[in-house]
């Protein structure tokens, strides 16, 4: 079936995840309460979220564009696989992308624009070699999202946004183990050395666990920071219906991953309206 040019490039792109990372920006400005920031900090949150929105779409086509021969085993249906969008331009888009990124934030202050420059670089760092490193391109890109959260308070340590940074760098790094584990076919065939193919699904299984264990272990720590019953309440409607499952998937030996990926990809959503609705009762 022929793909329409516009679903393609959404496909490429995958704007959901980039609005995901762009409406973590506005968490971490919604942590922030009352602190002093310099400039007026909507005006960070905006240019932020405007600028994260665009890295991620950038890695995302430039991540396409890496791994072709990947996809091909694992994710047959990706544009640039299906012959929808070619490889050059694929990339061509993923350069202009990270540089109106940069410029977006570099908008905000020129700090920023530092900011989101290594952001790129670790973006580029981790489709080119990072990504098939045993753990360490999982904790690149939790590192990435975590920054996502801080990208307002920085560079002042992460004082108001330091739980919903925690949180977010705990539920990516485990999202990024699981998706290594569903994609160890093509990244064995591929030559990449994830966790998952140098030392097994259950070993890469077994720390997206723990990660998790951790998370659910932190989630009363910002009723100890200042945030209100309806961070808990919210928590417990959301986030408590996530985590159950989630840890029962990751706990099985034949885990399915990729419902354990989405059960994640909730749970993150779950934490950033949690947090976003502790910040009113502040």
């Amino acid at each position: 079936m022929n793909i329409l040019p516009v679903n393609a490039w959404l496909r490429l792109f995958r704007p959901w995840n980039a609005a995901i990372a762009a409406a973590a920006v506005w968490v971490g400005w919604a942590c922030l309460g009352t602190r002093p920031l310099g400039p007026p900090e909507w005006q960070l949150a905006l240019w932020g979220s405007i600028a994260m929105f665009l890295l991620v779409a950038a890695g995302n086509a430039d991540n396409d564009a890496v791994d072709a021969e990947t996809d091909r085993v694992n994710r047959p249906r990706r544009p640039i696989v299906s012959g929808a969008v070619s490889r050059g331009a694929a990339r061509a888009a993923a350069f202009a992308l990270y540089a109106a990124g940069i410029l977006a934030a570099w908008i905000g202050t020129p700090v920023h624009g530092m900011l989101a420059a290594a952001m790129a670089g670790l973006l580029l760092a981790y489709n080119r070699s990072l990504k098939g490193t045993p753990v360490a391109g999982n904790l690149v890109i939790a590192l990435l999202c975590a920054l996502a959260v801080w990208f307002t308070e920085f560079p002042l340590p992460p004082r108001g946004a330091l739980a919903a940074a925690t949180f977010a760098f705990l539920a990516t790094f485990a999202r990024e183990l699981v998706k290594d584990a569903e994609d160890v076919t093509g990244d064995r065939a591929a030559g990449l050395r994830t966790l998952a193919v140098v030392s097994g699904t259950p070993t890469a299984r077994k720390l997206a666990f723990a990660s998790t264990v951790v998370l659910l272990a932190l989630l009363p720590a910002p009723m100890l920071m200042g945030y209100g019953w309806p961070y808990a309440a919210v928590a417990a409607l959301l986030a408590g219906p996530a985590l159950a499952p989630l840890l029962g998937e990751l706990a099985k030996p034949d885990a399915n991953f990729a419902r354990a990926q989405k059960l994640l990809k909730l749970l993150m959503l779950a934490g950033m309206v949690a947090l976003w609705a502790g910040t009113l009762g502040r």
